[in-house]
C-alpha cells in the first residue's frame, strides 16, 4: 500500500493499478483494468502535517483520474489538458514521458 513517499498506491480497493511508473519523486501514473486514461498519484506536501486520523488514507498520496483528458499518446506518455491538484495546486503537464511543471 501507499503509506509512504516511497510507495504511491497500486492496490487499494476499486484503484488496483498497473504498471505504476515514477515521473518524478512525488508523481506517478498507473492503469485501472477498464479505464483508457492513467489515474495518477501525487504525494502532497500539504497533507505532511496532517495527522493521519484526519486523512482518508495512510500517508499523503492523493489521486486525480484523467478520464476528461485527452489521451495523445500512451507510450510515450502524453496527456492534454494539464494535470492540478487543488488540494496544494501543483500544475503541469504530461509530455513526451516527462512531467512539466507549469
Amino acid at each position: 500500500m501507499g503509506h509512504d513517499r516511497g510507495t504511491p498506491p497500486s492496490d487499494w480497493p476499486g484503484l488496483e493499478m498497473v504498471d505504476m511508473t515514477k515521473l518524478t519523486d512525488d508523481i506517478y501514473f498507473g492503469w485501472l483494468a477498464k479505464e483508457t486514461n492513467p489515474t495518477f498519484w501525487h504525494w502532497c506536501k500539504a497533507l505532511e502535517g496532517v495527522p493521519e486520523d484526519k486523512k482518508v488514507h495512510d500517508g499523503c498520496w492523493v489521486a486525480a483520474g484523467t478520464s476528461a483528458h485527452t489521451l495523445v499518446s500512451r507510450e510515450p506518455l502524453h496527456l492534454e489538458p494539464s494535470l492540478l491538484w487543488r488540494c496544494c495546486g501543483l500544475h503541469g503537464w504530461v509530455r513526451d514521458g516527462q512531467w512539466i511543471n507549469a
